[in-house]
């Protein structure tokens, strides 16, 4: 890509092209462009408005007169906030709404500010913030666009040309367009955190029932909940602030005050970190230094631990770049940036040459910017259960409207004051919409996270645990996950006269002066820190086989690989390898050194790293080159390459060994150091000769093979995503399970046309092979044929697809119709990018998915943050950006989270139903007692709603999680009708209960009911024993069916918390029902034994507990024959109408058309398949 044009840098104060932007005039709204940095493709659209000051003052009337109800709408709906003002050009706007495809919106105010910059035509500047990305309006354009826009055009030659920074005033003013230079998580005040906190509509619901009820007498039940209601806020605080002050000191942990930067004529000024701006040069410090921006380096090189942002600990060479007239950016030019965060080890230069460094990126548009945004930040996700949820709720809330009018009827008709009519008809949605349900419900969630962080698994989302028990699909990364960290070298294999010779395991045994063991011992990117060899770990163990030495001329910090190069050399120039060579008398007393002119480092796109060299004395340089064997085999000359070449590379690669490429060329004899240091790399890599193969051993880790095992008898799907050899990663994905013995393996590969081809718009060519077998599926361009020869192999037996990352791009851009089969069936990825991991995360996603994440955090950040569940291995900083991060560096953690999410999945969703029928339960025996002239007293409602409900919700959440993973997963929405259904049955169940015992006792001779009158409430009375003693056992009965244990939870007689408060409860309900003691029965206001010798009555209290009895059987029936049951969901599935739309993008949408013919028909409608 090339950039054109003088004005590309924000600091030469120049102007985005016009053409870049759409030109709206006068509109009212706009899409957001690079709205949102990574791959969620989310779409911000804009909104203009200005002040209404008559609109402002309808809305604050009618907010008064509906006791501010209209406040608490737009609090936590601000669409509707809209309504306050008028809409108005975006030019004009005092307000903007900002809503976002996920459903959210945002209302920001319109700043200005005045600029004063050469060249800038915009003196005022107007501008937005939102979620701490700054949007400046340009007039040219009618637009708003992400400032850092205004930097993404720069060459790098421009960045390049100028080392003589900027001056104060310039850098003000670029202060006000760019904002301060500051990554500051702010903390909230106790305060600030406690008026968050009691507007959340669950404390607001809460408040509203205290008021009620201690205007109805309900002193106790209002005290209780007070008190519980204050508890709570206050560990919600806590935690809230614990989290806030832990992710500030951690932001705060890689911060600098201040720094040194170069003004014009070459002065050096220390200034305040915060007052960096884009074009600003720093002069960096030898050592110990947190990068403050991210910054282009433009002299000397850096020694940087990018821990911070990557995960991967491994020291990082960082130089600059080359003078071209690319554009610059933070992703293509890594190798030349360091970025905000990390940390400088050292600084390396020459002289008295300072290591200089011009920033590009400042404040939270820093990568470590970006990585706390999505922190601060995250991305919503719409998840069943919780959507469910909230759809139940609002089904209770219109159940209690109904009976709110069924009671507004009754006490009408009876002639009752208004007082009795507002407290009883309120007090129907207190008893529906029990204000304990949301602390119920996350007690299975709090009690899993305890027991996580016993397994060393850390969660900073705790509502991600229950989406584990939906996990679907599981992604890997391979090494360090799977495999090994480390590598061990297993053999050289050399190529000798155009053919491989045999495998050379002691690598120190080669000639010291061969090629081969040039390449191996200068090819690599290490560098001495405290005496002490570091690098890539790979690097290492090639260099360490070899036995040579390394040494880097003079002290340290002026090591700059320019002039003094560093040096390899063997151990011993007395080698018997050396004496055996044939000894140039003109170079006798020349040590044998090699000297490293010039580095290419490793890049994931070019996939190989290179190194200039010279031996000592040798009259031209040689260029070395190590890499992807198959990048290798396209650098060099065909005809230095071994015949069987890919038969061996698929051979290694096939039983998991890692394999290197080596390859090297001999540079002109007119070659000098100052064209070696300005050579560009693809002039180099071209006509190469092929030296051989380094084989690397990278073995599985003892307890992947276990647990890839039980996913896969889970029915997870188990996906592999790599940056290693496809074949090596096949090999690997059969070694540990995660492809059976009996399923074949078919590799996705293509072949580009011709160049002709191309240019007349012709697709590359797709082969489907079966690994293994000599044969290829589509070789032919007979498309029957090829439908015939997929249709008998894949129909007939079990298959995956394996594909790398090149035929990846080609699928996704060719051949879009074949992704959904391909995330399908896709088993292995190899030769994955970063970034390419992110989209296969996203894609799978966009097949409805529930999709997890699991890598060491090296190269895995960005699908680790997409996915639904990420976990990390990582114990560097970048793990902030998994949901889950586990201590221990194996995939056990896997297992783990899926076992306990699953079991707080299954807890939520049975305390959720019975949380439900407990307010229905009540619903019934309250409106039942209105129309007995009745009511349950304070100390009854205290009873049930505190100890039972309350304990029973409790020791529920403390289910533990079953020992293995069955083959299904929990249900999770709450409104189908294999839910819905059976709760209904168990809502029928409850109201015949407490109306059969209400028949019973009508039907008692010595009955007699209340008398009514308009305000008559009775508590002491039979009708309200009765009802309350039976809901009393319903409580506990509902709680005993819905703790079932397998297959999701441990068997119900280990929760012992469980089964001493059903035991205890029961015991003492009974007690209060005989009533042996007559200061119990005045205390709960029940009928007290009859000791005056009416033994009916006493009777009837022994065989009333027959009807709780029934009542179990019932729902224990209810239980076991209907829900979740298979052949229930089977009868519902065919009986009630499919209404749900079906989703031709839902992977079993696609995998019901691959079991048919419409795979084999999709095939042949693709003209170029193969």
């Amino acid at each position: 890509m090339t950039c054109t044009g003088p004005h590309s840098l924000p600091n030469s104060n120049a102007l985005p092209n016009n053409d870049d932007y759409e030109i709206i005039g006068e509109a009212h709204w706009q899409i957001l462009e690079n709205a949102q940095q990574g791959t969620d493709e989310v779409v911000l659209r804009v909104y203009g408005y200005r002040e209404n000051f008559m609109r402002k003052f309808v809305f604050h009337l009618c907010s008064v007169l509906l006791c501010c109800i209209p406040y608490f709408v737009v609090c936590y709906y601000p669409k509707y906030g809209m309504l306050k003002y008028s809409k108005c050009s975006l030019n004009s706007a005092k307000i903007v709404f900002i809503l976002s495809s996920d459903g959210s919106c945002k209302k920001e105010y319109v700043q200005e500010t005045d600029v004063s910059l050469p060249n800038f035509y915009d003196k005022n500047i107007r501008y937005f913030l939102y979620q701490l990305t700054r949007y400046i309006w340009m007039k040219d354009s009618a637009s708003f666009i992400n400032v850092q826009s205004l930097n993404e055009k720069a060459t790098v030659a421009q960045l390049m040309e100028s080392t003589i920074g900027i001056n104060k005033k310039h850098q003000n003013e670029l202060i006000k367009l760019y904002g301060h230079n500051g990554i500051e998580v702010e903390v909230k005040s106790y305060w600030a955190l406690f008026v968050t906190e009691v507007f959340n509509p669950f404390y607001l619901f809460q408040v509203f029932s205290i008021i009620l009820w201690s205007l109805d007498d309900y002193y106790h039940y209002a005290a209780c909940i007070f008190i519980l209601s204050c508890v709570s806020i206050i560990s919600s605080l806590y935690q809230t602030k614990k989290l806030s002050v832990a992710l500030h000191e951690l932001v705060e942990s890689s911060n600098c005050n201040s720094v040194t930067v170069q003004r014009p004529g070459h002065q050096e000024c220390l200034i305040e970190a915060r007052s960096l701006v884009p074009g600003d040069v720093l002069v960096l410090p030898p050592a110990g230094y947190h990068m403050p921006c991210d910054a282009v380096l433009l002299t000397g090189t850096c020694i940087v631990n990018e821990s911070m942002l990557t995960g991967e600990s491994v020291p990082v060479v960082k130089s600059p770049p080359n003078m071209s007239s690319e554009c610059y950016s933070t992703v293509t030019h890594k190798r030349h940036t360091i970025f905000a965060g990390t940390s400088v080890i050292q600084t390396r230069f020459y002289g008295n040459n300072k290591v200089l460094a011009k920033v590009v990126r400042t404040g939270f548009y820093t990568s470590k910017g970006e990585l706390v945004k999505s922190i601060l930040f995250p991305k919503s996700m719409a998840f069943q259960f919780y959507k469910d949820a909230v759809k139940f709720v609002i089904f209770l809330f219109c159940i209690s409207a109904m009976g709110m009018g069924y009671c507004i009827w009754l006490y009408v008709e009876r002639g009752s004051n208004l007082k009795t009519i507002i407290f009883r008809t309120l007090d129907i949605i207190t008893v529906v919409v029990a204000p304990a349900l949301p602390a119920a419900m996350t007690a299975g969630t709090v009690y899993s996270q305890r027991r996580l962080k016993g397994h060393d698994i850390f969660c900073i989302s705790p509502l991600r645990i229950n989406v584990c028990g939906k996990l679907q699909l599981i992604c890997f990364d391979k090494t360090g996950t799977l495999t090994e960290d480390g590598l061990d070298l297993y053999a050289v294999l050399p190529n000798v006269n155009e053919s491989f010779g045999e495998p050379v395991h002691n690598i120190a045994t080669l000639s010291a002066k061969s090629p081969l063991m040039q390449a191996l011992a200068s090819c690599h990117s290490l560098t001495s820190i405290d005496n002490q060899l570091t690098g890539d770990p790979l690097d290492l163990k090639m260099f360490e086989a070899t036995s040579w030495i390394l040494e880097e001329p003079g002290p340290e910090n002026t090591r700059y690989d320019s002039l003094a190069p560093t040096v390899v050399k063997p151990a011993s120039t007395s080698e018997a390898s050396l004496l055996r060579e044939d000894i140039d008398p003109l170079t006798l007393d020349i040590p044998y050194e090699i000297g490293l002119l010039r580095r290419f480092h490793f890049s994931s796109t070019q996939q190989s790293m290179g190194v200039i060299a010279r031996v000592l004395g040798q009259p031209q340089m040689i260029y070395f080159v190590k890499g992807a064997p198959e990048k290798i085999s396209g650098m060099c000359c065909q005809s230095t390459l071994p015949e069987n070449f890919s038969m061996v590379l698929n051979d290694y690669a096939s039983r998991g060994f890692r394999v290197i490429g080596l390859a090297y060329k001999k540079l002109d004899r007119k070659m000098k150091w100052i064209d070696a240091q300005r050579v560009k790399r693809e002039q180099l890599e071209c006509n190469m000769t092929f030296l051989g193969l380094l084989v690397m051993q990278n073995s599985l880790k003892p307890q992947s093979a276990p647990i890839i095992k039980d996913l896969h008898n889970a029915n997870i799907r188990l996906v592999m995503i790599t940056g290693d050899n496809i074949m090596t990663a096949v090999s690997v994905s059969r070694d540990c399970g995660m492809v059976p013995s009996d399923e074949k393996i078919i590799l996705i590969s293509h072949k580009a046309h011709p160049t002709s081809n191309i240019d007349n718009g012709a697709r590359p060519s797709i082969h489907f092979e079966v690994v293994g077998e000599p044969r290829d599926l589509c070789r032919s361009q007979n498309h029957s044929h090829i439908s015939l020869t997929i249709s008998s192999m894949l129909v007939n037996e079990k298959y995956c697809f394996a594909l790398d990352g090149k035929t990846w791009n080609v699928v996704r851009q060719h051949y879009p119709d074949l992704m959904p089969r391909i995330l399908t069936k896709g088993t292995v990825f190899g030769r994955f990018g970063p970034d390419q991991k992110t989209q296969l995360v996203v894609a799978l996603q966009q097949l409805n998915y529930i999709v997890g994440m699991c890598g060491d955090g090296a190269n895995d950040c960005g699908a680790l943050k997409a996915a639904h569940i990420g976990i990390s291995l990582s114990q560097a900083e970048a793990s902030v950006a998994a949901p889950f991060t586990s201590r221990v560096q194996d995939i056990t953690c896997v297992k783990n989270l899926a076992l306990e999410g699953r079991c707080a999945l299954s807890t939520s969703f049975a305390i959720f139903k019975y949380m439900a029928l407990y307010s229905l339960i009540q619903f019934f025996s309250v409106l039942i007692l209105y129309n007995k002239y009745s009511i349950l007293g304070n100390m009854q409602f205290l009873y049930i709603d505190l100890v039972v409900t309350t304990s029973l919700a409790l020791s529920m959440g403390r289910a533990g999680p079953a020992k293995e993973l069955c083959a299904r997963s929990p249900p999770v929405s709450l409104v189908s009708p294999s839910s819905t259904v059976p709760l209904l049955m168990q809502v029928a169940a409850c109201l015949l209960t407490q109306l059969g015992a209400l028949h019973v006792l009508k039907y008692q001779i010595w009955f007699k009911p209340v008398e009514g009158g308009p305000d008559v409430e009775e508590v002491l009375c039979w009708e309200n024993t009765v009802i309350f003693i039976i809901s009393s056992y319903q409580y506990v009965i509902l709680a005993c069916v819905y703790s079932k244990g397998q297959p999701f939870r441990e068997a119900f007689c280990s929760n012992v918390y469980m089964v001493i408060t059903l035991l205890v409860l029961s015991t003492f309900t009974t007690i209060v029902f005989m009533s042996p003691w007559e200061a119990l029965s005045e205390f709960f206001e029940v009928e007290s034994w009859d000791f005056d010798g009416n033994m009916e009555k006493n009777y009837f209290r022994i065989y009333l507990l027959l009807i709780p009895g029934i009542h179990l059987m019932m729902a224990i029936a209810i239980e076991a024959c209907l829900a979740d049951t298979i052949w229930f969901k089977a009868f519902i599935h065919r009986i009630v109408p499919q209404s749900i739309k079906r989703n031709k993008h839902s992977y079993k949408m696609v995998m019901k058309q691959m079991e048919g013919n419409l795979w084999m028909e999709s095939l042949k409608t693709e003209a170029t398949v193969c």
